[in-house]
């Protein structure tokens, strides 16, 4: 949902002839499956992530096939969402996840949508699921996502590498004195941020400790700790009550807005290692401590920002305070990996992927589109 949102907000500044109209397919399904779908992969996730982690390796050697009974569901459940496509007839179709034009695949065509399908990947990994004959075109982050890709048989003429789409707002960078200033916090205070999305999952007392274990002993400096708790709301309480020594200043927020401003504060990111977090993190230039990634997609970005040198990951609550408290005792390794993330991130992606889906289209019309 965030990578679709980017892309429809940027669509206006790109100053490209194309409007586009922004849909959450859950919202196009019964209210049970909506629930079903994302209320099961969140349990998942934060209480048996190994599970999680198994069913997305099978998955990758066994992809999903529509036969029989889940075939019959899918045309039921998705009626309505062809319906739109078909109300709105659009010129292109851009699609952040794999389930809305997997679900629709053999009757998206039928149906009389001749719309091309673009498939925008949203981790550094490509699992199978995203493959599909009727994508006619991929966006993927980095180079390797380009291999993985042709290793499943998409050809080179199919992939364009452009990066995740963040939000416009984590285009530019201002200095983290600025962006401190900005947020009322010490000017001079080495500032770690830690991430526990948007509804606040994972272990974020835990982690917010075992960060706090690290900055305690040096009362030689001054600290930052942003831990930002999403909704939830009982985790951003018990967080705020955390006694911390005068040298450290705590701040527990709930749900923000501002994750741009609160990324160029920060002198390190202590984060799961989600495809839109890690994209964000990188077009900020900000290096990431992670923690506890979910066993699939994202133990596979982790992988790749700590091979391009703009990470660490922690295996362990232990190991979190550990790594931190050398990376304190060395701060050179900070900045050399602020320098990997910089040449890794992509904060242009969204207008990149606009302007090759209005390509496309030119492309294969012969003429410039008509765009309504």
């Amino acid at each position: 949902m965030r990578a679709a949102e980017a892309l429809h907000r940027t669509a206006p500044l790109t100053g490209l002839p194309l409007q586009t109209i922004h849909h959450d397919i859950l919202d196009l399904t019964s209210p049970l499956f909506k629930r079903l779908y994302s209320g099961s992969y969140l349990s998942m996730v934060n209480h048996t992530p190994e599970f999680w982690g198994f069913l997305y390796q099978h998955s990758e050697r066994s992809p999903y096939r529509r036969q029989g009974l889940i075939k019959a569901f899918d045309r039921i459940n998705y009626r309505g969402y062809l319906g739109i496509l078909r109300k709105e007839r659009p010129d292109a179709i851009i699609c952040t996840h794999f389930l809305p034009y997997l679900s629709v695949s053999t009757e998206l065509r039928p149906a009389g949508i001749h719309a091309p399908v673009f498939a925008v990947t949203t981790d550094f990994d490509i699992h199978t699921l995203w493959i599909d004959p009727v994508v006619d075109r991929y966006s993927v982050f980095h180079e390797e996502s380009t291999w993985m890709l042709r290793s499943k048989g998409i050809t080179p003429d199919r992939i364009h590498i452009a990066g995740i789409p963040v939000q416009p707002e984590f285009r530019e960078r201002i200095t983290p004195a600025n962006a401190r200033r900005a947020l009322g916090l010490p000017e001079r205070s080495f500032t770690v941020l830690a991430l526990f999305g948007g509804f606040g999952v994972g272990r974020v007392q835990d982690v917010v400790r075992s960060i706090l274990h690290s900055l305690e002993s040096r009362k030689n400096a001054r600290y930052t700790l942003i831990a930002v708790c999403g909704k939830n709301e009982r985790a951003r309480t018990e967080v705020s009550q955390i006694p911390v020594p005068p040298h450290i200043r705590l701040e527990a927020l709930g749900f923000v807005r501002n994750v741009h401003t609160l990324m160029d504060a920060a002198d390190l990111l202590v984060s799961k290692s989600g495809g839109l977090t890690s994209s964000e993190a990188l077009a900020k230039g900000l290096p990431m401590l992670i923690v506890d990634p979910i066993p699939g997609q994202e133990s596979r970005n982790a992988d790749l920002l700590m091979e391009q040198g703009a990470g660490w990951k922690a295996t362990s609550l232990s190991a979190l305070s550990f790594k931190l408290s050398q990376l304190l005792d060395d701060p050179t390794r900070i900045r050399t990996a602020a320098a990997a993330a910089r040449k890794l991130g992509r904060p242009h992606a969204a207008e990149a992927i606009l302007h090759d889906v209005v390509e496309v289209l030119q492309r294969t019309r012969g003429t410039p589109c008509e765009y309504r």
